[in-house]
């Protein structure tokens, strides 16, 4: 499965890097996920959701046409470490990889109106997690901000359950692009809302304890990106989620990323 989903992965960038020569963008970087003090004391109590800090490589593409816009990244977390890591099995290696796509329906009062599908897929040695949005989402703009919204029913494919219905989800990604002091910089945010989750998926963590999780839970992060030159940038993100990952509460981390931008 995982050289599926690796194959997959290379056979998007490699599209993606063609959608790279007229409208898209192709990148690679390296990033360190620090998880917040509490986030660790609270998590590595508990008999799941447990959680350390990690290294993870990240390849991200994405093609923009009057059609709509594809999107996708495929990340390799602990690359360094073995995919059972016999020190500690937070540090094995997982393999993430996301894909998103929208596809413009019409357009009302010049707002445009699009078909939506999302899927994110997380692999460890012994447990999988694949979400999948089906849905809508617009976009709007005003100058140098944008936010692109959507809405949609979710489906979970975890391991131990099995494909099941989960509710639904809402989120979008916005962002805002500035200058200071001659410097290239913008600012932004991917958040996901899920509602109405079916209780076989909220099996979750409190210290020493398995309970049962909110029926809502949020999940996104916060950006600040710095252009260094033309094809590096650099970026210090504030990671968040409250009733997602495992834990039963708010978990809340910086990710550092320095990034290559392909021609």
């Amino acid at each position: 499965m995982i050289k599926r989903l690796l194959s997959t992965a290379i056979l998007s960038a490699a599209c993606s890097l063609t959608y790279a020569q007229t409208s898209g963008f192709l990148t690679a970087s390296l990033n360190r996920l620090n998880w917040s003090g509490s986030t660790i004391a609270r998590s590595n109590v508990g008999p799941i959701g447990q959680k350390a800090h990690f290294t993870y490589l990240e390849i991200e593409a994405g093609k923009l046409g009057e059609w709509g816009d594809l999107y996708g990244f495929a990340d390799i977390e602990n690359p360094h470490h073995a995919n059972d890591y016999e020190r500690d099995p937070r540090g094995n290696r997982r393999f993430v990889l996301k894909l998103v796509g929208r596809h413009q329906l019409s357009k009302i009062a010049g707002v445009p109106l699009f078909a939506y599908a999302q899927i994110y897929d997380l692999r460890d040695k012994d447990f999988f997690d694949q979400n999948r949005v089906f849905g809508l989402s617009t976009e709007l703009s005003e100058g140098k901000l944008w936010i692109k919204p959507f809405l949609g029913v979710h489906q979970e494919f975890k391991s131990g359950i099995g494909a099941q219905f989960n509710g639904g989800m809402a989120g979008y990604v916005a962002g805002y692009d500035f200058s200071l002091a001659g410097q290239a910089l913008s600012v932004t945010q991917w958040h996901e809302t899920e509602f109405s989750r079916r209780s076989q998926f909220l099996t979750m963590a409190e210290p020493d304890r398995i309970v049962t999780g909110h029926r809502s839970g949020q999940n996104g992060a916060v950006s600040l990106w710095w252009k260094i030159a033309a094809d590096i940038s650099t970026g210090l993100s504030y990671r968040y989620a409250n009733h997602k990952l495992g834990v039963a509460g708010i978990e809340d981390g910086w990710i550092i990323t320095v990034k290559y931008h392909f021609k």
